[in-house]
């Protein structure tokens, strides 16, 4: 049961820090544009709309409840095919904020580092958690 709460956990704070953002308020940063050049990397200096922030943290909370969707119902096809998509989609972004493509996009700092040091490595750790929360409940 620990690796679906943490799992849960850890995307429902990410679910919760979009919200907030979608009502306009800018923490962790001092100021808008800061928060736009540490969240997002292409240089913009403004966060995108409410509404693309409050689809992010929608998306998000199903997502934070994925987990116990697969100890429900662990033999569903559905399920299957939505825990592989779910892992795959984390792994691989994961994996490009690595790619030499995805480093000379985003090259805003401090999207930059946070995202070397931060953002990819999480995002690689749910892919793995979906896809090993998977193969613990296939058998």
């Amino acid at each position: 049961m620990t690796l679906p709460l943490v799992l849960s956990l850890v995307i429902a704070f990410l679910a919760l820090a979009h919200a907030w953002w979608a009502t306009g308020r800018i923490w962790p940063a001092a100021s808008a544009s800061l928060l736009a050049r540490a969240v997002i990397g292409d240089g913009r200096i403004r966060m995108p709309p409410p509404w693309q922030c409050a689809g992010v943290a929608a998306a998000l909370a199903a997502v934070a409840a994925w987990p116990w969707v697969m100890l429900r119902w662990p033999d569903s096809n559905f399920v299957l095919i939505g825990s592989i998509v779910i892992g795959a989609v984390f792994f691989l972004r994961g994996t490009a904020g690595y790619s030499p493509r995805w480093r000379g996009r985003f090259t805003a700092q401090p999207f930059r580092t946070l995202d070397f040091y931060i953002y990819s490595p999480l995002c690689l750790a749910l892919g793995v958690g979906f896809i090993t929360l998977l193969t613990q409940e296939m058998h």
